[in-house]
């Protein structure tokens, strides 16, 4: 058996050919979205799906959502420089968890031995009134617990 790319198995098939065609419509969707929205608004906005003439747009909160819509004319102006016409963007509030997954919180290492002997002579060698100092004592009496 040969080894096939994803590509050529999905173009592959009529069915399939339209779905990998699709599927990089709406790639191209989303790099145009990328573009034009502001840094601040790109992560929450994700191109859903095209059909008809309408362009479905996902957003993680209605406030991005709203301001999504601001940007309806222009969106719907540089999409339809594409290939296809584009006659209404529809903005939906999806949740974030269903759009990128949170990696799990790792707890930091503490402070091994030869660490913590350290941060004690540090501790001894700088001033009574020093902040340093008093933040140092609060440290190593937390790592000590």
């Amino acid at each position: 058996m040969t080894a096939h790319s994803l590509q050529e198995l999905l173009k592959s098939g009529d069915s399939m050919a339209r779905l990998a065609a699709h599927a990089q419509r709406l790639l191209q969707f989303q790099q145009v979205l990328e573009a034009t929205l502001p840094e601040t608004l790109r992560p929450h906005a994700r191109v859903a799906n095209f059909r008809l003439g309408t362009i479905f747009i996902h957003a993680t909160n209605s406030a991005v959502a709203a301001k999504i819509r601001q940007f309806g004319p222009t969106l719907a102006r540089k999409l339809s420089t594409q290939s296809m016409q584009i006659t209404e963007i529809q903005v939906k509030v999806q949740a974030l968890n269903s759009l990128r997954p949170q990696p799990p919180h790792v707890r930091p290492a503490l402070p091994g031995a030869q660490q913590k002997q350290g941060l004690a002579s540090l501790e001894e060698s700088l001033p009574p009134d020093s902040a340093l100092k008093s933040a140092l004592q609060q440290l190593l009496r937390t790592v000590k617990e």
